[in-house]
């Protein structure tokens, strides 16, 4: 799965699809990657796990 993370001008981040699907927000950058990372551990064994930023 390929997702990108969007930081928005108060410092909140999203964690979206890269089709634009919201997965989730976050109350900064630091923990939606945090989060994203922790998923891909949990799911290493699947396919191919990505993460872009959005600027």
């Amino acid at each position: 799965m390929y997702c990108l993370i969007k930081e928005w001008p108060n410092k909140m981040a999203t964690l979206m699809t890269e089709d634009g699907v919201v997965l989730w927000t976050f109350s900064n950058i630091e923990e939606a990657r945090t989060v994203w990372h922790e998923w891909c551990s949990l799911h290493k064994d699947s396919m191919a796990n990505q993460i872009g930023a959005l600027d």
